[in-house]
């Protein structure tokens, strides 16, 4: 069964807890909002250069959201997979 990490799993020394899903899980949150704003900008400064730019902004922006967004979620992936290989090898005799 998977135990729930607390804030004092942080600080402690043995590491006996994982912290990492939850790190995970907070900062691919972070990257989300901060690409989606990245994003916002620069719709608005493609807007504020003309309209044509602005179209621009909005579909070029947009795929370089959802790539940021793919490329970070792998990462992530790639994160979690380490530790659920660590948890796997644990078990074995």
């Amino acid at each position: 069964m998977e135990q729930k990490a607390t804030l004092g799993d942080i600080f402690d020394l043995t590491f006996t807890k994982f912290v990492t899903p939850i790190v995970v899980k907070i900062a691919f949150i972070v990257v989300m909002v901060m690409a989606g704003l990245v994003w916002l900008f620069v719709v608005i400064a493609g807007f504020s250069s003309g309209f044509g730019a602005g179209l621009g902004a909005i579909v070029f922006g947009g795929l370089g959201f959802l790539m940021a967004v793919l490329l970070y979620r792998i990462m992530f992936e790639l994160v979690m997979v380490i530790f659920a290989i660590k948890q796997n090898t644990d078990r074995l005799p």
